[in-house]
């Protein structure tokens, strides 16, 4: 039998590396590629094209980095808004202008402004701040405990959908922006499971990208709920091949308590990411027979806004479909993109009893080099296109030790939550559920009541939806009423 029998991805939001691990100190006799081992901290300057003054302020990176930021949206990461934080011009990187990735102040405070008349300093120099190991115990001790990619990169230097499309079928179909009403028709890694009589599966709270692929059957088996994900796995039913999805949306159950976000997408506190990270990992940790066949990968969609210090490099076309798409409906001017140029660098844990403890892996990787290394473990009939076919496979991190180790944590340390930051609107508190929707969830609220299908897969596509959130709760109560009404 094989090592790895199981494979699952943990995927969170927009967070880049060095804003995550900028200060973690290395392992013995190893090194990070990250702010602490740079000669001299980085700085952005308010307006990179002018010298420092008083009024054109530096702003240095430093720690610690608050739970939440203060602004209701967080850091711009836009494809136009990610050219400026490389390059400082919404053109991106060129010959004449190569990035230095030094425009990442220029880009939040632009952004900031947009929406508020007074922006603080203080505001502002969030985008350059990094967690102290000891505010994140959880990611900080997997990655002392099993290994930690130094340079694993998003795939688009963009916002969210683009990103995480390309971890399910190694392409974004020519979409540089968040388009979550439309129907994705691109092979996806789950079917080159199917292909070989292989399970998988879906772990979900309420938003889910992954029903936008219109040829995957949407039933109980693939699209499972999170609460069932630690009863399968104790129960040995976890699915060869298993994505979860956070909570994106703070809500009450049914007997009044409060559910908060845990994907970790700014503003929301980061620390109940931590408690999502540490409930994957410790329900593996309880079932020895289990973990010894599984890999964990713990890893984010794209950096979110965030300062990291290295520059992304060049990657191949997959597919030819360059942005905008032909049948993009924004109404908006879509950016030209030839998808050429990989993301920024997001932080990424490989967690395995088949992984040596304290490991720090400097290769090259990103998204679709998950569905290079399942490929390889599984036999699968990959690859997907040209972009999964470049990317390096991790395979051979699992296959280094004789043995599965047995001096894994039985429990990761979480962070309290007795302080965590409470919900602000026009300076008055309100309830996490009452908490508006930002841009990004509310399109993805819309789009994700489009797209459930169910296990009708004669049913057509839901044209329109009665149900339009505002709120962070009115939206996970559309959705739930939503899936169960199509058995889901």
């Amino acid at each position: 039998m094989p090592k790895i029998n199981h494979f699952v991805v943990l995927m969170q939001e927009n967070r880049a590396f060095d804003h995550l691990f900028g200060f973690a100190a290395p392992p013995a006799g190893q090194t990070i590629d990250n702010l602490a081992a740079l000669p001299a901290l980085p700085e952005n300057l308010l307006d990179p094209t002018k010298p420092a003054s008083a009024g054109n302020p530096s702003f240095p990176v430093s720690q610690p980095a608050p739970f939440a930021v203060h602004d209701k949206d967080g850091p711009s990461h836009s494809f136009n808004a990610v050219n400026i934080q490389l390059a400082g011009d919404s053109q991106g990187p060129s010959g004449g202008n190569p990035a230095s990735n030094n425009g990442f102040v220029k880009s939040y405070s632009s952004s900031l402004r947009s929406h508020t008349r007074n922006v603080p300093k203080t505001v502002i120099a969030e985008v350059m701040q990094s967690f102290a190991p000891d505010q994140l115990p959880a990611i900080n001790q997997l990655a002392q405990e099993f290994c930690l990619c130094d340079a694993w990169h998003c795939e688009v230097p963009g916002p969210t959908m683009p990103n995480r499309m390309f971890i399910h079928a190694a392409t974004s179909e020519g979409y540089v922006h968040n388009a979550f009403s439309r129907p994705f028709s691109s092979k996806t890694v789950y079917e080159l499971f199917e292909e070989k009589g292989l399970t998988w599966a879906v772990y979900f709270h309420d938003l889910n990208e992954v029903m936008q692929f219109q040829k995957l059957s949407q039933t109980t088996e693939h699209f499972r709920r999170f609460d069932r994900y630690a009863s399968d796995v104790a129960a040995g039913t976890l699915a060869n091949y298993s994505f979860i999805c956070p909570r994106f949306n703070n809500k009450t159950d049914s007997s009044g308590n409060t559910l908060f976000a845990n994907s970790q997408h700014a503003p929301e506190d980061v620390r109940f990411g931590e408690h999502l990270i540490a409930d994957v990992y410790d329900a593996l940790a309880a079932n020895p027979a289990v973990f010894n066949e599984t890999a964990l990968v713990i890893t984010y969609d794209e950096h979110g806004g965030f300062y990291d210090h290295v520059i992304p490099g060049p990657a191949p076309s997959p597919d030819g479909i360059d942005s905008p798409n032909p049948d993009d409906q924004a109404n908006f001017t879509v950016p030209s993109f030839s998808f050429d140029r990989i993301g920024l660098r997001v932080p990424t844990i490989l967690v395995s009893p088949w992984i040596a403890r304290g490991v720090i892996e400097h290769r090259t990787l990103q998204h679709t080099s998950v569905i290079k290394t399942v490929s390889e473990i599984f036999g699968l009939d990959g690859p997907l296109n040209a972009r999964d076919k470049s990317a390096s496979s991790f395979a051979d991190l699992f296959d280094k030790l004789a043995h599965p180790r047995t001096d894994m944590p039985v429990k990761l340390t979480r962070p309290p939550l007795e302080d965590t930051t409470e919900s602000v609107v026009a300076d008055v508190p309100v309830h996490p559920a009452e908490e508006p929707l930002d841009e990004m969830t509310r399109d993805w609220a819309r789009g994700m009541l489009k797209m459930i299908r169910g296990t009708n897969e004669s049913a057509p596509q839901i044209e329109s939806v009665e149900a339009d959130p505002q709120t962070q709760g009115e939206a996970a109560a559309a959705i739930e009423a939503r899936l169960q009404a199509v058995g889901l």
